[in-house]
């Protein structure tokens, strides 16, 4: 006798949901479901290569099921990652959030998020780059391992003069041409063996939360930003790769950080002693970082400047560097030769100005731009006040040394103000000179 044909009109939609649902995620996600090429025998992989546009959710589920990202996928809509995920991208790939898209990857101490490459080699993927406000942004309990791929996203991560310097990382945040603030919040996080940079983060990006994150076995700096925002990075944070487990130095261990806009600079901030130094302007040489607002540095802390760069402070800017004997502040070249940085330049009145208990040594390479003269010619100097045209400038100046100068220790300009105590000068070619009356002692 002939059997009438099975039918689950009912119970075999049960089936498909519940199989998506094993890899984490609904029947609108992306994605070539269990196993590679669909073998539900074979492990819970998901590929992922088209856009996300729609809120979307990755979670390994009870299939423990992964995610394998192949080229950049861009993200327009919400992508959320649950605890213990973990995403493996191909060569070159990468997740880019525009502005309408967010990624909020939220692991826990005991399940962290996984980022990584499917070669384990240090730049073999893109990073995670971001140009999205989204306060849902968030990186936390992530561990983000070979990506900083030599190949760039495209089109306006670029920085330096002309734009003629590439930028890639593991982690990006903003672009050149972005006028929009950026913002993602970054803690408990390792980045981990790029091809290049850790992090980066341009002038409009923004880190609120910035905390305990670790940084090591980069080949490049652990992290480079504009100095607009450098008062984000916190101190519990390790930059040097010296961590408790396998510490890894980065190929660069300093912080770097780059000139920004001077109306971006119009802000009160704190640069923090870090467990690196600060290199200003590094591999942008002949570069005059301005600031426009209250600087101020703790104690310890060290500038390493690049070839010919230097800082000034402008007219409504003010510099408070105040030391101590056991945690002196350094102004210095990222070579520590005679005449390697511009120095210092005070074009500022405020009565807050002062660097005490600070060394500053090897700036007076040039002039700073451009009325850095008297009628007896240039002036080179670890320190200027004011200008030989306009400007002035107003410093207290104690218990420093201030050292191997091509130039004067301190020069000051005609209406500019020195006050001076407990000092030493050595190897400069002058220590302190004035324009009015020219060059007095």
């Amino acid at each position: 006798m002939e059997r009438p044909p099975l039918r689950f009109p009912r119970f075999l939609p049960f089936v498909a949901a519940s199989v998506l649902a094993a890899c984490g995620g609904g029947a609108d996600d992306p994605g070539d479901g269990p196993g590679p090429d669909g073998d539900p025998g074979g492990p819970c992989v998901r590929t992922l290569s088209e856009k996300l546009t729609a809120a979307t959710t990755w979670a390994p589920g009870e299939q423990q099921c992964t995610y394998a990202v192949t080229g950049v996928v861009e993200v327009s809509g919400a992508l959320t990652i649950a605890p213990g995920t973990v995403v493996r991208f191909g060569p070159n790939a990468g997740l880019l959030m525009t502005a309408t898209g967010s990624l909020n990857a939220v692991g826990t101490e005991a399940a962290p998020i996984t980022f990584t490459g499917t070669t384990a080699t240090p730049g073999f993927w893109k990073g995670l780059a971001f140009k999205s406000n989204n306060p849902a942004n968030v990186l936390e309990h992530v561990v983000i391992s070979y990506a900083g791929s030599e190949d760039s996203f495209c089109c306006d991560f670029f920085y330096g003069p002309g734009g003629s310097i590439e930028a890639r990382a593991a982690v990006l945040l903003g672009s050149q041409l972005q006028d929009s603030i950026t913002q993602v919040r970054i803690t408990d996080t390792t980045v981990e063996k790029s091809g290049t940079l850790g992090l980066f983060a341009f002038n409009k990006a923004r880190l609120p939360g910035f905390s305990r994150n670790l940084f090591r076995g980069n080949l490049g700096a652990p992290v480079t930003v504009s100095l607009s925002i450098a008062s984000a990075l916190d101190a519990t944070s390790i930059y040097s790769g010296n961590s408790a487990t396998n510490p890894s130095a980065n190929g660069d261990n300093t912080v770097h950080l780059l000139a920004a806009p001077e109306a971006d600079t119009a802000t009160a901030q704190t640069l923090h002693k870090l467990d690196v130094p600060y290199g200003i302007s590094t591999g942008v040489p002949n570069t005059t970082v301005e600031y426009a607002g209250a600087l101020t540095l703790e104690p310890g802390v060290r500038l390493q400047f690049e070839a010919e760069s230097g800082l000034r402070i402008t007219a409504t800017g003010s510099l408070v560097a105040r030391g101590t004997a056991a945690a002196p502040i350094v102004f210095t070249g990222r070579t520590e030769t005679p005449g390697s940085w511009k120095g210092i330049s005070i074009r500022s009145t405020n009565a807050n100005n002062v660097i005490a208990s600070a060394r500053v040594s090897h700036g007076g390479s040039d002039p700073f731009c451009c009325d850095s003269f008297t009628s007896a010619g240039d002036i080179r100097a670890n320190i200027s006040l004011g200008g030989g045209n306009s400007g002035r400038g107003r410093l207290q100046l104690t218990d420093s040394l201030v050292s191997q100068g091509a130039g004067w220790g301190v020069f000051v300009f005609k209406d500019s103000t020195l006050t001076q105590s407990a000092n030493t000068f050595d190897g400069n070619t002058g220590t302190v000179g004035y324009q009015n009356p020219p060059f007095a002692p």
